[in-house]
């Protein structure tokens, strides 16, 4: 899912970041928003990292076209232990503002790209720019007032993210074409795609997948979303 790759991407760019700004603590955590980190038996290191999506509303032309204007937030938090005046909130969110709305390069796509078709089990590079709206410190009066024991800075952002997916048409080959006895050795194997070809299909078109046990052939180089099942799986 979109989301999911485009928190997942920027996840790793700011944990990147930070960890190589020596100034940092090498302890700095990055994650999804979740109010159980204030709780007092919370075992979780400071200073903290959230990001958090605040609304996604989804707009859609097509039955395989999803468009959305994205808001989030990224969290800074730290404990009264960290700093007294908390002066390097600053420097930390300055290195979030560089993950957030640094965007791949051409060559990064390209290379993305190539790895893909090559059948590298990796996410396509998200490259839609994002846009700083606001920052602010945040403060909580009738939510939760165990978060007003930390420090927490709060940036907003905005993106725009697509998310496609596209009906999958599939071939049915009569259960006469072979037989699961024939894929006993490559030599037999060797006689189905021979005989495959001669149907019009060639094997090295496709990538083999497997999800639960089920092996699955997907042609390359057509981007789909191929729901199984419930559980949605990104192919190239």
């Amino acid at each position: 899912m979109i989301l999911k790759d485009y928190y997942a991407q920027k996840k790793s760019i700011i944990a990147t970041l930070i960890s190589e700004n020596l100034n940092f603590p090498n302890n700095i955590n990055v994650g999804l928003f979740n109010d159980l980190v204030f709780k007092p038996k919370a075992n979780v290191d400071f200073p903290l990292v959230m990001f958090k999506y605040n609304h996604v509303e989804w707009n859609t032309s097509s039955e395989n076209e999803y468009k959305a204007d994205v808001d989030f937030s990224v969290f800074i938090v730290l404990n009264s232990e960290f700093e007294e005046d908390y002066l390097d909130v600053f420097d930390i969110s300055r290195e979030i503002d560089k993950a957030i709305l640094l965007h791949p390069t051409n060559s990064e796509i390209r290379e993305n790209k190539e790895a893909i078709e090559n059948g590298e089990d990796i996410p396509e590079l998200i490259s839609n720019s994002a846009f700083k709206i606001k920052e602010c410190q945040s403060t909580v009066e009738d939510d939760n007032w165990e978060k007003n024991e930390f420090f927490i800075w709060e940036i907003n952002y905005k993106t725009t993210l697509i998310e496609r997916t596209y009906k999958k048409r599939y071939t049915m080959i009569s259960n006469g074409a072979f037989t699961k006895a024939n894929l006993n050795n490559e030599k037999r194997r060797e006689k189905v795609r021979e005989s495959l070809r001669s149907l019009g299909y060639d094997l090295n078109d496709y990538y083999e997948k497997e999800i639960d046990g089920k092996k699955l052939l997907v042609i390359k180089k057509v981007k789909e979303s191929l729901n199984i099942n419930s559980q949605e799986l990104k192919l190239n």
